[in-house]
């Protein structure tokens, strides 16, 4: 995984920098303020009548064309607050074998990984992992986290590795449950087919998402790789760490339907890319000799 994540994919839309970006923008360019004040105009207009919502909406399209735009006092407010009780962004980074954000200043980062591959990750299984309430005084486990104790998560190319719904539900609720009231949680997917492919997907972990207490920031679908950004946006969600498994069903992926029997060797859904790879991987076996 560490020549993988260090060699094939490094330069190719490199994920770490997208990441990066989108937090440095949320968090100190403008990002926050702009995501808490269009989620208040929403609430503003569901709570009018439609007759004041129209007249509403055409206001603020008026404005928009006038280029007359701004922050509400209230999302200013926040990120004042926000930023106040931070130095450094702290960033937890899961199934991160070797700790790439460690790299940037702005971020005090922690990377854990079932097989770390460098030794400043540690070695945890996140599935396992006890999210400790902040009125817990005893620390039990080796690799302990507090709820509400991260201002960015990163699960960088994790969901779709593993091998069950459920346990994709758990991940996203525990990164739920350990993010701050307006912290980021970054989703990163392999994804090398046209942007309407798996368009379905990706409209489905989005319900889950929201259903979980996230609201999505930012969404780009790069040329391998689908790449979202949610805020959390509640602190207290109806689901709980049994219940949320119950959004199995909208964290699919494609592969969750094909069974072992299936013809393996059709090509009907691979790019030229994929069957390329597959050939060199053919290239490497070992010599005839050797048998």
């Amino acid at each position: 995984m560490l020549k993988l994540a260090t060699e094939v994919w490094d330069g190719k839309e490199c994920r770490i920098e997208w990441s990066y970006k989108t937090c440095i923008e949320y968090f100190f360019c403008g990002g926050m303020e702009r995501f808490l004040t269009r989620e208040e105009k929403i609430r503003e207009l569901e709570s009018l009548s439609p007759p004041s919502r129209k007249k509403k909406i055409q206001e603020l399209e008026s404005l928009k064309k006038k280029k007359i735009t701004g922050f509400s006092n209230t999302a200013v407010l926040i990120k004042k607050n926000y930023l106040n009780m931070n130095e450094k962004l702290r960033l937890l980074d899961i199934g991160s074998c070797y700790n790439p954000f460690s790299k940037f200043s702005e971020f005090s980062c922690i990377a854990i990984d079932l097989t770390p591959a460098t030794e400043d990750v540690l070695q945890c299984d996140f599935l396992d992992l006890k999210v400790q309430k902040n009125t817990d005084k005893e620390n039990t486990s080796e690799v302990n986290f507090s709820e509400e104790s991260f201002d960015i998560i990163v699960m960088s190319l994790v969901l779709e590795y593993l091998p069950a719904s459920e346990q994709r539900a758990v991940f996203c609720f525990k990164a739920w449950q350990l993010l701050k009231q307006y912290g980021l949680c970054i989703i990163i997917t392999p994804d090398s087919k046209s942007v309407h492919h798996n368009a379905p997907m990706i409209k489905s972990w989005k319900a889950a998402f929201e259903k979980i207490g996230f609201k999505r920031v930012k969404y780009d679908k790069l040329t391998h790789l689908q790449c979202m950004a949610f805020a959390k946006v509640s602190r207290f969600s109806e689901k709980d760490i049994t219940t949320c498994k119950s959004l199995a069903d909208l964290l699919y992926i494609r592969q969750d339907f094909k069974s072992f029997a299936e013809d393996v060797s059709s090509t009907d859904d691979r790019s030229e890319e994929e069957n390329h790879n597959i050939c060199e991987q053919f290239l490497e076996l070992p010599n005839e000799s050797l048998f």
